[in-house]
């Protein structure tokens, strides 16, 4: 279910777009998730799905996008392409230079489990077909309706699968969960009659079909309202890879009888009592898709925006080292870890599904000499992780203290700290700190919860110096971090160029890599904020450690905080309007929250005589 104003500003945006000048927008995955990531795919949408043509008609996309990322794509710049989700399908560009908005082959990737990754038709990911259902509710409350994996042996899916003509029979044949296949002629119905026969992948359409392709309405083109074909169904669809098919799915609380074909891009589904102009739909495969290729993300369809605690780092109850606490703001927080060594957190594995979201520590709880990479669970954020229920899952294995990774996974025979560790937005990725090789460097993972993979170097420093902090843009293209290398502590942006990403491996290289700050005093603890537009960082370059914030291109530095104390470690609120950050301006390191339009410290998070650290809110 979409909020209403949602729904009004999305077209508020697009009237923008429409009778102004387009300009580019930006969008992201957990920022601003409603917004369009491209004014091209805006100009789509709209043209079929604005309120000022769609009037009581179903919808050809959705109500409005809610998550967008840079994609692997191998002939895409730096193998990067844009998409975009909407409930009906995904619009990409793969190539920006010509600008071209398509919409996929999801639903072959779905029956056939191999995930197009490059132009190449056999450049493929491969894992399993998706079990999504095809119609109606999720699978968890719709055990009976088919998945996409029971079309396989009856879809063309480069294997040469044709059916013969049916034309002017009715369809009565059924399909079941298994593909299991039978026949009942009282869904013989009169607009189930076969009308066309595509001889391009050899199946037939129903007459309810085929007018709903070749439907005529209200449409914008070129900023005005005209009536015209609705869609090109071979744009919008692509050629039918099944002949139609009647299924039994748990549609809300009620099991229905719904005929369904599958096209290359969409599914479409003709349910006889649903009210008119809702009767022919197309299927939600923009949903089922993203459940099958983001199966930890979620559903942020029906989900609400992200929100985060506040966590800090404190030696409130050991005198010694740090323990996580989660911020009550009534002076003090709820202590979360109960070990030896410290525990530090840096980011989130952020997910729509609560079961699937992640704190991402290091910690010297196994070791007192090595810092290494744990996740800790939704439970162990909400309540301790000694609460039941609680886990604690460990990334790293560098420190030699003889415990041994999960079979493919990553392990170091080396020993060293490895922290900072920081999730991309899609959640398949981890960019962390090692000191395997000694000299630390920026290392990437592929992460899988339960852990599989792999991690290489995508830094080679030479010499010894610190590397820290390492944050992703929010649409997963670009890496800062900060480093010392150079002789102080500056910020780094780079572009990231990837070769390939599977299951286990992911190969990637660091381009135009360019010092953001670029001066004679110390830049550190620099965070991207979630809408990725700005950087906050730390700087000691007016005398004392302040908070600035600057342009994520370095442009447009801004000092926030002005106070003789030591103000650092910045973190953004999750609708990025707010920074959290430590000071010792009261004689002992306190969490305070700032407002990041004029710098304004509105509230003093932590009181106590302890050192209060290192807090983590969105990112």
């Amino acid at each position: 279910m979409y909020r209403p104003r949602v729904i009004w500003s999305v077209i508020a945006l697009i009237g923008a777009l429409l009778f102004s000048g387009v300009t580019p927008l930006v969008a992201a995955p957990f920022s601003g998730r409603t917004s369009f990531a491209d004014p091209r795919f805006a100009t789509v949408w709209s043209r079929t799905d604005s309120e000022a043509v769609r009037g009581g008609r179903t919808w050809y996309w959705g109500p409005g996008p809610w998550f967008d990322y840079g994609e692997f794509y191998r002939e895409s710049p730096n193998s990067i392409r844009t998409v975009q989700y909407f409930d009906k399908a995904r619009m990409e560009i793969n190539n920006p230079s010509d600008g071209t908005v398509t919409n996929g082959l999801l639903v072959k990737e779905l029956i056939s489990g191999r995930m197009q990754i490059s132009d190449y038709p056999f450049d493929v990911l491969s894992r399993d077909g998706s079990d999504v259902p095809v119609a109606g509710n999720p699978r968890v409350a719709n055990t009976i309706a088919p998945g996409y994996r029971d079309f396989v042996g009856i879809a063309t899916i480069d294997n040469g699968y044709r059916d013969p003509s049916r034309l002017n029979q009715r369809v009565n044949t059924t399909i079941a969960r298994g593909g299991n296949m039978g026949i009942r002629d009282d869904l013989a119905r009169p607009e189930t009659t076969i009308v066309q026969y595509n001889s391009v992948t050899g199946h037939n359409i129903p007459r309810v079909f085929w007018d709903f392709m070749n439907a005529r309405g209200r449409v914008v083109e070129n900023g005005r309202v005209v009536t015209a074909p609705i869609v090109d169904w071979l744009f919008a669809m692509g050629y039918p890879i099944t002949d139609p098919y009647w299924v039994r799915a748990v549609v809300g609380d009620t099991e229905r009888d719904v005929l369904v074909q599958l096209f290359e891009r969409r599914v479409l589904t003709y349910t006889p009592d649903n009210p008119p102009g809702y009767q022919v739909e197309m299927g939600n495969v923009g949903q089922h898709y993203f459940q099958w290729r983001y199966p930890h993300l979620g559903a942020p369809w029906v989900a609400p925006d992200l929100a985060t605690p506040l966590i800090y780092a404190s030696n409130i109850d050991t005198g010694s080292h740090w323990e996580l606490y989660r911020a009550t703001f009534n002076g003090g927080g709820q202590r979360l870890t109960f070990n030896n060594g410290e525990t530090v957190a840096f980011s989130w594995q952020r997910s729509w599904e609560p079961t699937q979201h992640f704190l991402v520590v290091d910690s010297r709880r196994n070791s007192p000499q090595y810092r290494q990479i744990y996740l800790l669970n939704n439970v162990a954020v909400d309540a301790g992780e000694r609460a039941s229920g609680a886990t604690v899952i460990r990334i790293s294995y560098s420190n030699n203290d003889g415990a041994f990774p999960p079979p493919e996974n990553d392990f170091a025979t080396t020993p060293g700290s490895e922290y900072n560790a920081v999730v991309s937005p899609d959640g398949n990725l981890m960019v962390f700190v090692s000191e395997r090789q000694g000299i630390p460097q920026l290392y990437l993972r592929r992460l899988n919860v339960p852990l599989r993979g792999y991690a290489s170097p995508i830094t080679n420093y030479d010499r010894p110096c610190n590397v820290e902090t390492p944050s992703w843009s929010a649409d997963g293209r670009n890496l800062f971090w900060v480093t010392n290398c150079t002789g102080n502590f500056q910020i780094y942006r780079a572009d990231i160029q990837f070769y390939h990403i599977d299951d286990l491996f992911a190969y990637t290289e660091l381009r135009s890599i360019r010092n953001l700050s670029n001066n004679t005093v110390n830049d550190r603890f620099a965070r991207v904020s979630p809408d990725g537009k700005t950087i906050a960082f730390a700087s000691d370059r007016d005398g004392n450690w302040e908070i600035y914030v600057m342009n994520a291109d370095g442009s447009n530095v801004r000092r926030l905080t002005n106070h003789p104390g030591v103000d650092e470690a910045p973190t953004w609120s999750p609708d990025g309007r707010q920074l959290a950050f430590a000071s010792d301006r009261d004689g002992d390191f306190e969490i305070y929250i700032l407002n990041v339009s004029d710098g304004v410290v509105v509230q003093q998070v932590t009181q106590n005589t302890a050192q209060d650290r290192w807090p983590l809110w969105a990112q």
